[in-house]
């Protein structure tokens, strides 16, 4: 294979591809160096050919030791991504094989890619690029035989996460117990549970519109009809969901009611207050979407809705997943003592509990909850601009939502051309959702969802790219 100068990738590129490789991270070095260098070619930011710096300058660069350089490069060689030539250096070579992607043709979350194809680059799924935000948490033998039963079955969770999950909530304004509190595999799964156990086949449920995406699913899964509630600039229209109750004659609400998915907006105080008092005067059982509480970007922490209520039975839902990494698939609920006994028996039927170590990792995020929040909501805030300002460069006639939290864009195009746009930006190698990925009833077309969680070196080329897709489109 040839070798041309512009095969060579400069240090200070690829400094500028890999980011902030480093921060925040847990694993050795060398590990988390492998991993920003094998996800840069994952999303060909680092294209195939590429040829990287030698390991002595690359080390001075990074200001890590050459062993840790050269013990990154060998992992990437033994996965096949970079390959060694005698007198040429190490080349890129790809991506690390994988299976034939799947076609996915479902709404909602189902509509989103489960994993990256070579080449692509994801801003269609709202969550972490990978596990660098988890802290460094110890877990052996030891440790996992103290943490809980010895045969591992924790039907309700393990009482030292569960204990940590009640101090957060606690903290946050809602008093809780240990036995108010049952951990669940993903907040997806809690959502399940409460839907199993509050509502019946044909039953309206009034939800956020736009909402979470894959919230389409669970309803549509679980035989329930779907009624919007309007959200507008973040608020919740709270006449209209007294109307909507007394009309659809609606038993179960699901509300988000931190940092709004997909809008990135939060609510005014005023409005949960008017809130809570209308569940109360319609007895209205509420599944309240916490996820996004702790990523509201100046650090605020609202009283939830449940802490709000006076007799309305209020089913709160968290997650590790947007704080630390959704692969540990550790989420909680918080419900009344009353409640939650039909829960476990509900979970029973189907699961018998989430994986310890999975637990033992979270317990360890939630013990330093404090900087790995404060370190989450200062990334994403420089995510989110950044992200704004490369939209307003590349692509200034759309519209965009200043998100208060979270780690997405709801993304304004001004002609409903979202579900043509996605499928240009596929051709562009880059994936978005689309707004009717997070509509009830078809609406939205006009709007894409963005997630600026990514690489800076990432998000910028994927934007990009969404820029050509977006020129691509005839008026």
């Amino acid at each position: 294979m040839n070798t041309s100068a512009k095969d060579r990738v400069g240090t200070n590129a690829l400094l500028t591809m890999i980011g902030d490789w480093s921060a925040g991270g847990a694993g050795p070095l060398h590990r988390r160096l492998a991993d920003a260098i094998r996800q840069a070619a994952e999303t060909g930011v680092l294209p195939p050919g590429s040829i990287l710096p030698a390991e002595r300058g690359l080390a001075r660069a990074l200001i890590v030791s050459r062993s840790t350089v050269t013990a990154a490069l060998n992992d990437l060689k033994a996965e096949g991504v970079l390959e060694a030539r005698q007198g040429s250096g190490t080349r890129v070579v790809g991506p690390p094989p994988e299976g034939p992607p799947g076609a996915t043709v479902l709404p909602g979350i189902l509509s989103v890619p489960s994993r990256n194809e070579p080449g692509v680059i994801d801003l269609a799924a709202s969550t972490p690029a990978d596990a660098r935000a988890l802290p460094t948490v110890d877990v052996d033998l030891d440790s996992l035989l103290r943490a809980g039963p010895r045969h591992g079955y924790t039907p309700e969770g393990l009482p030292a996460l569960r204990d940590a999950v009640a101090e957060r909530l606690t903290l946050g304004g809602l008093p809780t117990g240990l036995d108010e509190v049952l951990i669940t595999n993903g907040a997806q799964h809690g959502l399940a549970l409460a839907f199993t156990t509050l509502s019946s086949a044909d039953d309206p449920i009034l939800v956020d519109e736009p909402t979470y995406p894959g919230m389409i699913d669970l309803l549509a899964s679980r035989g329930l009809k779907a009624i919007g509630l309007p959200r507008r600039a973040g608020g919740i229209d709270v006449a209209a969901l007294r109307s909507l109750v007394v009309e659809h004659r609606i038993r179960v609400a699901y509300l988000q009611t931190s940092v709004h998915n997909p809008t990135g907006m939060v609510a005014d105080d005023w409005e949960f207050r008017a809130l809570a008092k209308a569940c109360d005067d319609l007895d209205l059982a509420v599944i309240e979407d916490m996820v996004l509480a702790d990523l509201r970007y100046d650090g605020s922490e609202p009283a939830p809705i449940a802490a709000r209520v006076r007799r309305a039975n209020v089913l709160a839902i968290g997650s590790i997943s947007k704080l630390g990494w959704g692969g540990l698939r550790i989420g909680w609920m918080r419900a009344s003592s009353a409640s939650m006994e039909r829960l476990v028996r509900t979970r029973l039927t189907d699961d018998l509990g989430s994986s310890i170590p999975s637990q033992v990792i979270a317990a360890g995020v939630l013990a330093n909850f404090d900087r790995v929040a404060a370190v989450r909501r200062s990334t994403l805030k420089e995510r989110a601009d950044l992200a704004q300002k490369t939209i307003a460069n590349e692509i200034p006639e759309w519209s965009v939502h200043p998100p208060a939290g979270g780690l997405s864009l709801w993304v304004q195009l001004h002609r409903p051309v979202g579900e043509q746009l996605a499928q240009a930006a596929t051709r562009e190698g880059v994936s978005v959702a689309t707004g009717v990925s997070a509509s009830v009833d078809g609406g939205y077309a006009d709007h894409i969802r963005l997630c600026f969680d990514r690489p800076e070196a990432q998000l910028i080329e994927g934007l990009r790219r969404l820029g050509v897709a977006w020129r691509s489109l005839k008026p």
